[in-house]
């Protein structure tokens, strides 16, 4: 199995970075914030090949890029179906996004939506953020990985990546903003490494970076080999 970073900023961003999304064996993509399209072809994937794309929630960072990947697909006449997972709701808002950006009633392609319910090795567990997030379990070929999406401390997410290879979690925050953290219902460093310690995972990932979190990830990837920095791909 193969992890390809596409972006692994937070809403936060900076010049040279890109909202959260990765890719797993070339075909799933996880969150399609702004620019994921460009992401994508930047490392040479082509976006009509992408089979199932995993929405946690709807805010812009992790949503708003899906009408750009139904006009990819359109343009260049995909002829695969895509399922798009995520919470519920995610339907009617593509529907509504993509007609208030006036996309040509000659554009189409074959989409399918899928709203809180498992799909083949992709379960759903309900995360802890202001607005409904789902994280994502995927047992896939003899590994799985569970990606939290945006979350305060939730126990759920816990359950959902107990045992996993690989614990994709955000760490938005630093511990010295806990109460930013717990008003947006985001994560600190603390919080996030207890998930980790919890969930008994073999790896973490922390995602959803900022300025401040970021530097404390590269400082953890570099003490050890349980914590890597989402940068490139990871195979495991």
């Amino acid at each position: 199995m193969n992890i390809k970073f596409l972006g692994k900023w937070s809403s936060n961003l900076i010049k040279g970075e890109r909202n959260v999304s990765f890719l797993l064996d070339d075909k799933m993509v996880f969150d399609f914030g702004p620019h994921t399209v460009e992401s994508l072809l930047d490392i040479g994937v082509d976006p009509r090949k992408i089979e199932t794309v995993l929405i946690t929630h709807m805010h812009l960072d992790h949503f708003s890029g899906l009408p750009e990947l139904f006009w990819y697909r359109s343009i260049y006449k995909a002829d695969r179906k895509l399922t798009v997972l995520g919470p519920k709701g995610i339907k009617s808002s593509m529907e509504r996004l993509l007609k208030l950006l006036r996309t040509p009633p000659t554009f189409n392609t074959p989409f399918e939506f899928i709203e809180d319910k498992p799909y083949g090795p992709i379960t759903p567990f309900r995360a802890k953020h202001f607005v409904t997030d789902n994280g994502y379990r995927v047992d896939y070929k003899g590994k799985t990985i569970f990606y939290s999406g945006d979350t305060a401390y939730s126990e759920n997410v816990v359950k959902g990546a107990e045992d996993a290879d690989i614990l994709l979690h955000e760490m938005t925050y630093t511990d010295k903003k806990q109460k930013e953290a717990d008003f947006w219902k985001h994560s600190t460093y603390s919080t996030t490494m207890r998930v980790f310690d919890e969930s008994h995972a073999k790896k973490l990932v922390p995602v959803h970076l900022s300025l401040d979190s970021e530097r404390m990830v590269r400082k953890l990837a570099s003490s050890g080999n349980k914590v890597l920095y989402p940068k490139g791909s990871i195979n495991f």
